[in-house]
């Protein structure tokens, strides 16, 4: 049996609208009544304030004055300038004892044609403290060379460990080297020397 639903659909249509309705009006009856109150003003608390008896007041003990500090007042005269002197700071006199630092050399570059050579190395010892840290590495020393080939000065430019600076310092002090040559003559010059520290297996 076949259904047409062009022709059933008005009667779907009317069907609808009549439950619409008739749900409404049951809601409409159904539903409570609605009875608006009247709006009532919040009620304030008032807050008792105690007075303060006169007694009370009197008996308060006012603050004591604060020296306030003395405003600099411009000096008259050069002279009384020279009569107000201040104060030194405590522990100040250890720190005008102290030396001045040592000037630091510094590597200037002396031309020459041949750079000197080591002539006899002096081999740095290995100090005990070092060889238990195990620690290794170079002390880059800058030394000034004379024209006989003595090491005349010496300073630590790249420091490794303060015993081995030492270290450096001193063999590098004993050792000597062939002079360095500017036109087949002898002159002095600075010289960055390297000091290597390494363990043996």
């Amino acid at each position: 049996m076949r259904v047409d639903l062009k022709e059933l659909y008005p009667y779907y249509i009317r069907v609808g609208v009549v439950c619409s309705l008739l749900f409404h009006l049951v809601a409409f009856v159904g539903a409570p009544a609605f009875k608006p109150t009247p709006y009532e003003h919040r009620r304030t608390t008032e807050i008792a304030i105690e007075e303060v008896r006169a007694k009370e007041i009197e008996d308060i003990e006012e603050p004591k004055e604060v020296e306030r500090p003395s405003l600099p007042v411009e000096a008259e005269s050069e002279e009384e300038v020279e009569v107000e002197t201040i104060e030194k700071t405590v522990g100040t006199e250890a720190l005008e004892k102290l030396p001045p630092p040592p000037p630091l050399e510094k590597f200037v570059f002396i031309p020459h044609d041949t750079p000197p050579t080591v002539k006899q190395r002096v081999i740095p010892e290995y100090p005990e403290i070092a060889k238990k840290a195990g620690i290794e590495g170079s002390v880059l020393v800058h030394l000034f060379v004379d024209e006989h080939g003595k090491v005349l000065k010496a300073y630590v430019a790249v420091s490794l460990e303060p015993s081995m600076d030492q270290a450096a310092l001193e063999a590098t002090r004993k050792t000597t080297f062939h002079p360095a040559l500017q036109r087949d003559k002898p002159v002095g010059v600075w010289v960055a020397y390297p000091v290597r520290f390494q363990l043996k297996d």
